[in-house]
């Protein structure tokens, strides 16, 4: 048995699937209680890994655009345009215009 963890651990190693190799003692130790069943346990295994590589996949991804970090209402700088009602954007940022069914129209420069 030990012949054969030792296998399947370079295996993980040598196919690159760390996250699987990490979760292969977790998943085994259910394996032997009871607790899933021999395809759960491959399936449990797979998802970690392929949860991971998707992760991993998109946080390069969202490096690789370069793109501006995420701007939020809190964050605005309502000095900045004296102009804006701070009260008026809040209470349009709670979306109740939806529910009432109304249109809202924004005018003025972009």
């Amino acid at each position: 048995m030990s012949d054969m963890l030792d296998r399947i651990r370079g295996a993980l190693v040598g196919l690159k699937m760390p996250r699987a190799l990490e979760a292969l003692d977790h998943t085994l130790q259910q394996l032997e209680k009871g607790e899933v069943t021999a395809i759960e346990a491959i399936d449990t295994l797979l998802s970690e890994e392929y949860a991971t590589r998707e992760t991993r996949r998109i946080d390069v991804a969202l490096r690789t655009a370069k793109l501006l970090p995420a701007k939020t209402l809190e964050s605005f700088d309502f000095s900045f345009q004296p102009s804006l009602d701070r009260e008026r954007i809040a209470a349009l940022a709670q979306l109740d215009f939806i529910r009432r069914a109304e249109v809202v129209h924004f005018l003025g420069p972009p």
